[in-house]
Order: structure tokens, then C-alpha cells, then sequence
């Protein structure tokens, strides 16, 4: 709509700028989170993470003169995504102690066919088409192969698998219903609120799964990880996905999953010397596969081949 009123959605390659980024941090999160329990427990690196990430960006959101805030509305919100920072990270944090950063990235790629699937029965007005049904069954496909060869052959560790795939399902639920929920929020707002949340949630959890707290100053690549944790993926990332999910289609942020595993893979074999088996790698495939299959129409409106890639960058 033509106009110039405060209203108008940011420009088209802003979006696309954020979105890019979106997908290079994310395709660097899961090894971050692999590299930081190489000297801490899991659940002691996730409260780490969220604690320092909630102090600053509780220090940022003053900074630029914005408060947290109030009313049914916002802790619908800040909940949703505490469900999302919380919930997800945990089981990834706990999944991570055994799986590849390149497998947990995959994991993560299926969470589009798992909000296809359920959107179609319990939705009214969403219905799948053939094409999106034969990439779904296509991802399952790959899903089953890693677990069904994973636990005969021993190549993956099935519950941390499990673990992973919990943590998609939060993230699924926290991204459809905050999709869902129409507000005017402040991303910085929302992002902190949450991630409050989360880090007291981290805080209340610590000492009954992750044991005694760590005594010894974790090794530099520890150190490093983590703190490549807090300001892309707990911040950055974070700012990113809550302002896109307001301003663009929910399936052009969901593109990313077409990317980010790839990227992902690449960078655990090259950097943490990642190895897979071959049933692993022909199941990963399949999962990649089956997101393309899915998203063919989006990805043909992104390349512009139906009147213009635009489109795909408002709402």
C-alpha cells in the first residue's frame, strides 16, 4: 500500500538484511552450544547463557529509554516465548551432550513439516497441499531412518534425539502462538521479558539437574562459546525473528530452515571434526530434501519467479 505513515512496514531489504543474518547465526548456534559443554554441565551453560543475556539486555532495553511491559497481554507474550527459551533450550542443551552440532541443526529443520501437520487438523482454513504432504512424508522418511538405524546400529544416541525433537516441538508451539496473539510490542521489550523469564526458570532448575554449581573457570573456548551464545543467539538472533515474525510472512522466516542445516553441517565437520555414518547422512538428506519439497512455492517466490520476490518480505 503506498503511503508514508509510521505504520508502514520497514523496507523490503532491511528485512531481507535481518533475515540473512538470522539464518547465518542460527547456522552457528548449534555448535556454540556443543563447544560450551566442553568444560560446564548442560543445564549450568543454558543458565549460564540466559542469565547474562537477560542482564543485558534488560541493561540495553534502558539504555534506549524503553521499559518492560504490564497487562494480560505482554505476560501472554513473555511466557510464550519463556516456553520457547526455556522449554526448547533445555532439551537442546541436554540433547547436545551427545549429538553432533550438524544433527541437532537438522532436528531443528523438521519444526516447519511438524507445523504443517498440525496446523492442517487443527486449524480451520489450513489444508496441505499434495506437494506439501510428499515433503513432509519425505522429511518423516529421514526422521525415521536416524532413528530406526541410530538405535540398531549405536551411530546416534536415540534419547538425546528425543531430547532434541522436544525442544522443536516447544519452539513450534511458542512460534504459532505468538504468531497468533496481535500486539504492537516492542521486539527489545518482548525479547527481555523473556528471557527475565527464562533465566529465573534456569536459575530454579541449575541445582536439581546440573548438580553442583562449577567451581573451576571453564577453558577459553568454553568461555567463548558461551558468550557467542548470549549476544547472537540470545540477543541478536532474538531481535531478529521477533521483528521479522511481526513484518513478513511466517513462511519466508521459515525459509531459514532450508539453509541454516546446511550451513550448519559444513561448519560441524570443518570446525568441531564431525563425522557421520552413512544412514545418518542419507536420513539428514531426506529431511533437507523434504523441506524443499515443502517450501517449493515459497522458495520459487523468493528467487522472484512468480511475479516478483517482494512479496515474500511483507505481511
Amino acid at each position: 500500500m503506498a503511503g508514508t505513515n509510521d505504520n508502514e512496514p520497514p523496507q523490503q531489504g532491511r528485512l531481507a538484511l535481518e533475515w540473512l543474518a538470522l539464518v547465518l547465526i542460527w547456522s552457528t548456534t548449534p555448535l556454540a552450544v556443543v563447544l560450551s559443554l566442553r568444560d560446564l554441565d548442560a543445564v549450568w551453560a543454558l543458565t549460564v547463557r540466559m542469565v547474562l543475556a537477560a542482564l543485558l539486555a534488560l541493561a540495553l532495553l534502558y539504555a534506549t529509554g524503553q521499559r518492560l511491559a504490564r497487562g494480560p497481554v505482554a505476560t501472554r507474550l513473555y511466557l510464550i516465548g519463556t516456553f520457547n527459551m526455556f522449554g526448547a533450550m533445555l532439551l537442546t542443551y541436554l540433547g547436545a551432550r551427545h549429538l553432533p552440532s550438524g544433527l541437532i541443526a537438522v532436528l531443528f529443520g523438521t519444526s516447519p513439516l511438524l507445523v504443517g501437520a498440525a496446523s492442517h487438523f487443527l486449524l480451520k482454513g489450513v489444508r496441505l497441499v499434495a506437494l506439501q504432504w510428499a515433503g513432509m512424508m519425505t522429511g518423516l522418511a529421514g526422521l525415521a531412518l536416524i532413528f530406526i538405524d541410530g538405535d540398531r546400529l549405536g551411530a546416534v544416541h536415540v534419547p538425546s534425539v528425543v531430547m532434541v525433537l522436544g525442544g522443536v516441538l516447544c519452539y513450534v508451539v511458542s512460534a504459532v502462538l505468538m504468531k497468533r496473539l496481535p500486539h504492537g510490542m516492542s521486539p527489545m521489550v518482548q525479547m527481555t521479558g523473556a528471557l527475565c523469564l527464562t533465566a529465573l526458570c534456569c536459575l530454579l532448575v541449575a541445582p536439581l539437574l546440573g548438580g553442583p554449581a562449577p567451581r573451576e573457570w571453564p577453558g577459553l573456548v568454553t568461555v567463548m562459546a558461551i558468550l557467542y551464545s548470549v549476544l547472537m543467539g540470545s540477543l541478536v538472533a532474538m531481535l531478529f525473528f521477533y521483528h521479522l515474525m511481526q513484518h513478513v510472512e511466517a513462511g519466508t522466516v521459515a525459509l531459514s530452515t532450508l539453509v541454516t542445516p546446511v550451513i550448519a553441517l559444513l561448519l560441524g565437520v570443518l570446525v568441531n571434526h564431525e563425522r557421520f555414518q552413512p544412514h545418518t547422512l542419507v536420513g539428514m538428506g531426506l529431511i533437507l530434501a523434504g523441506l524443499i519439497v515443502y517450501y517449493e512455492k515459497e522458495v520459487r517466490s523468493l528467487l522472484g519467479r512468480r511475479g516478483g520476490g517482494a512479496a515474500v518480505w511483507r505481511r
